[in-house]
């Protein structure tokens, strides 16, 4: 074929009219023509394609980037961009990539009606919401900076959540900012209710506890989901923010949170998977409404003395109303660092043997933990009203002189910590106060 005896749009024009490619020849031919740098060749046959009625979603890409490099007019490439909706009108994965194009080539509000479009068809997913306040804040569109922040701070919890959630405070502030300045208070107004609003969470539930072991927290949601370490995102709106394990004792929480929650009854099994825990308790926060004018607030102290500590209640006014779609979670992505080394395998259940085996590998992990000798200290401690005195006769044996002198002691704290080493255990160092009198 001689490219050279006629126009790019004859060629491939009559290529199309006396041939039917396949799909997979008309991209094997776009591609060695953008290889060769024939751009407008490329721009060409793409063209051909589409009128012969073999257009694919491909071609817009690569139709768009080829326009790009010829210097075609901005408003064409957009048109393009947004003709590939066609194909993907429902499928928000390719509208994000078509939103990205168009962003690309200067199309700001045409990539931001994508993004909301693809929050409306899939709301919890976090890529619209991320990408497109970033565009609101560039245009200053104040409504949009709410639909964008609002989303972040209620459905975006990938690895790496609080730089995005404090990003998204830090836009809002500036346009609160800007608002404040410009004397719009109706719009101002409705900005803060929408952060508000978004910032607010149904439920959250923290597992505390001291020691150098690891307890596991599992939530059963009312309509049988199930949020864990193993599933930290479910379809009942909850997400397991934080997986913790000794010695550090500023790692031993589990945190769970739902933005928006399922009325009903919840249930939480608390596992012990090994290490020791101080006096084998620990303390579990449950917050309904966090961020609400009607927020509950309620701590329940844990006694562990079985392999699983079961504790239900109940969830009445849930702004969830039905299940969300199946998340995608990259577990590795959410693995804290040097969690591998410390973590007790799963051992899959086979029936009552597999039971018997999981125990035994967690019962023989428990008695290893630490590998060191305690020596504790025992110590009397006096609580309580303590009186004693001296008597002195007089010479004329006519008077008595008593002194008396009470004590009031107090317990009014105790502190614990726990510390790991040969000959060491847990020490406890209580807090008294006491008094006394005179004669």
């Amino acid at each position: 074929m001689d490219e050279t005896a006629e126009s790019p749009e004859e060629i491939w024009g009559d290529y199309f009219t006396k041939r039917s490619p396949s799909a997979s020849d008309v991209s094997r031919l776009a591609m060695r023509l953008h290889k060769a740098k024939k751009h407008d060749h490329v721009i060409a046959l793409i063209n051909a394609a589409m009128l012969n009625g073999q257009a694919q979603p491909w071609m817009y890409d690569v139709l768009a980037m080829s326009m790009e490099i010829t210097g075609r007019p901005k408003k064409q490439i957009e048109r393009v961009l947004l003709s590939r909706l066609d194909f993907t009108a429902t499928d928000v994965p390719n509208m994000i990539f078509s939103a990205a194009y168009l962003k690309r080539f200067g199309g700001d509000q045409q990539a931001l009606n994508l993004y909301r479009q693809a929050s409306k068809l899939q709301p919890t997913r976090p890529e619209p919401y991320v990408l497109g306040l970033k565009i609101a804040d560039k245009l200053k569109d104040y409504d949009a900076i709410g639909w964008g922040a609002a989303g972040v701070l209620a459905y975006v919890w990938t690895p790496g959540f609080q730089l995005r959630h404090q990003e998204a405070l830090d836009i809002v502030a500036q346009a609160e900012k800007d608002l404040k300045q410009a004397g719009n208070s109706e719009q101002l107004k409705k900005l803060r209710m929408t952060v508000t609003a978004a910032r607010q969470r149904d439920l959250v539930l923290k597992l505390s506890w001291n020691g150098t072991g690891d307890l596991d927290m599992l939530v059963e949601e009312p309509l049988g989901t199930v949020c864990s370490y193993a599933e930290p995102i479910s379809q009942g709106g909850g997400i397991y923010i934080h997986d913790g394990y000794g010695p550090n004792q500023k790692n031993c929480f589990e945190e769970y949170i739902c933005p928006y929650g399922l009325s009903g009854d919840y249930r939480v099994r608390v596992r012990h998977e090994g290490g020791s825990i101080v006096g084998k308790r620990a303390t579990l926060t449950i917050i309904r409404y966090h961020g609400g004018e009607k927020q509950q607030v309620h701590k329940m102290p844990l006694v562990l003395e079985q392999e699983e500590t079961v504790v239900r209640f109940n969830l009445p006014r849930g702004r969830r109303e039905k299940l969300s779609e199946k998340p995608h979670i990259d577990r590795t992505a959410l693995e804290p660092a040097g969690r591998k080394t410390s973590r007790i395998p799963r051992i899959r259940d086979t029936g009552a043997a597999g039971r018997r085996a999981a125990r035994s590998y967690a019962q023989s992990r428990r008695n290893r933990v630490g590998a060191v000798g305690f020596t504790p200290v025992v110590q009397f401690i006096p609580e309580g009203v303590f009186l004693s005195g001296t008597a002195v006769i007089s010479a004329d044996r006519r008077y008595v002189r008593v002194s008396m002198t009470p004590v009031f002691n107090t317990i009014t704290d105790v502190f614990t910590f726990t510390f790991q080493g040969p000959g060491a255990g847990t020490q406890t160092n209580p807090g008294v106060q006491g008094g006394g009198g005179g004669n």
